[in-house]
């Protein structure tokens, strides 16, 4: 069975502006992706302002990943980098504004994300470089914090309470800003601020969520059903049983790249002298045998498939998604 973390992880960074911008799941906190990951930033981290929050790490980033240029079909249905910084903007602008509005100031993260590429890993290692420097350790891992937004201020309590609304409350949060509108949040100098705080009030003014919403992770659901699928997909078992006779050829036993590391008995030394050894004939493998392109064929016939099943949906996605970036544009 194969193992979702690689994809969804870096599906769940490219939505996460989506993901943020949901209906509110907690008093102003975003909803967990799955598979959580320390890259996607919570809003604990954004409340504490802890000293890490300002830190600037160096991005251990790709040079020449064997997926760089993988284009899958639910990639169309993915947020462009473009869309992702009008939004993250859009949504910036009225969390300041709202703050203003009780005697609070407040500096937006810096969103200064490395770009990964969509598909890193999908298929287990696939960067020599990184492979024989880090072994099977992923980039994210690597330098949890570049990929995250840098806080620059530490939160006072009148700055949490306004941004996020009090967390302590005992009520049923919002579907719609219309219904968060009507509610009573906590008093900030005498001022009921929103029942879900300035960041929650933002991003439901951006999205405008409805009866008929779609949330953004219908698409790394899609994803996910379309891999079970290839997952029994006869072809996935032949380009598997050559990649793994090559690792063999080389000393190393393993039936798939997506569970190496573990197969191989590295343990939690996936960093190691023998893990990185290991890595490097995992992408030599990979290369000889050609398995990213021939498993991202199979990949492609099943997202057709699950896009024409679930066309009427993603109609309705995309439609929202324009409409919400309309709405984002015109707080610019």
């Amino acid at each position: 069975m194969r193992p979702s973390r690689p994809a969804t992880r870096l599906a769940a960074l490219a939505l996460l502006p989506l993901l943020l911008a949901t209906a509110c799941s907690t008093a102003g906190e975003a909803p967990t992706p799955p598979d959580p990951d320390p890259a996607v930033e919570s809003d604990d981290t954004e409340r504490s302002g802890g000293s890490d929050a300002t830190a600037v790490a160096e991005a251990v980033l790709p040079t020449a990943s064997l997926t760089a240029d993988l284009t899958l079909p639910l990639d169309a249905y993915h947020i462009s980098a473009e869309d992702q910084r009008v939004l993250e903007e859009a949504r910036d602008l009225l969390v300041t504004a709202c703050m203003a509005r009780y005697g609070q100031e407040y500096t937006p993260a810096d969103h200064r994300a490395a770009d990964l590429g969509t598909h890193l890993y999908l298929y287990g290692v696939d960067d020599a470089g990184i492979a024989a420097e880090h072994g099977y350790m992923h980039p994210v891992d690597l330098d949890p914090a570049t990929y995250a937004p840098a806080f620059p201020q530490e939160l006072t309590p009148d700055q949490e309470l306004a941004l996020h609304g009090d967390p302590g409350l005992d009520l049923e949060h919002p579907e719609t800003l219309e219904e968060a509108q009507r509610m009573s949040g906590p008093e900030l100098g005498g001022e009921p601020v929103p029942v879900t705080g300035c960041h929650g009030e933002a991003t439901l003014t951006v999205n405008r969520p409805d009866a008929d919403w779609v949330d953004p992770t219908v698409i790394l659901q899609l994803a996910d059903e379309a891999a079970h699928l290839a997952d029994e997909d006869p072809r996935l078992d032949t380009l598997l049983a050559d990649w793994s006779a090559c690792m063999a050829d080389q000393g190393w036993e393993t039936d798939t790249p997506l569970e190496a590391a573990a197969q191989l008995g590295l343990g939690g030394d996936v960093s190691g002298t023998e893990a990185r050894e290991a890595a490097v004939a995992d992408v030599g493998c990979k290369e000889e045998t050609e398995l990213v392109t021939r498993w991202a064929a199979i990949d492609s016939d099943h997202q057709a498939t699950v896009i024409e099943e679930h066309a009427g949906m993603l109609a309705d996605y995309r439609e929202q998604h324009e409409e919400r970036m309309t709405r984002a544009r015109a707080v610019l």
